[in-house]
């Protein structure tokens, strides 16, 4: 999936990862059902956003973020964010707290192109 951020909030020059995190946190605070944590520890790290329905019973997503210095590279650091959510084991928390439907995305943004894979589902 690619996107393209358009907009009066986004600049050429605002591509750092943390300005993309807070874009990303900030959009998806409206989206409804689910608690947006940021940076919270889980597994062996801290992954980039974690989303959660308020029951178990529903869905978790992890969102790894990942930027790029050139359009070539989105795809590979994709797979380095989904590699990362992997090795870090950062569904370890969800798992524990009773989360069986985990999604798993790594998100790479060069400049105001953006590209999302997705991980294997739990």
């Amino acid at each position: 999936m690619r996107f393209i951020i358009h907009g009066a909030y986004s600049s050429f020059f605002d591509y750092a990862e943390n300005y993309y995190h807070g874009f990303l946190a900030g959009l998806l605070k409206g989206a409804g059902h689910y608690l947006v944590l940021s940076n919270r520890e889980s597994g062996e790290g801290r992954p980039d956003l974690l989303l959660k329905t308020p029951s178990v019973r529903g869905t978790a997503v992890i969102l790894e973020i990942k930027t790029a210095d050139t359009f070539s590279q989105m795809e590979k650091q994709c797979i380095h964010a989904l590699e990362q959510i992997e090795n870090r084991h950062y569904e370890a928390e969800l798992l524990s707290e009773g989360y069986s439907d985990i999604k798993k995305y790594g998100i790479c943004f060069y400049r105001k192109e953006c590209l999302v894979k997705a991980g294997m589902k739990r």
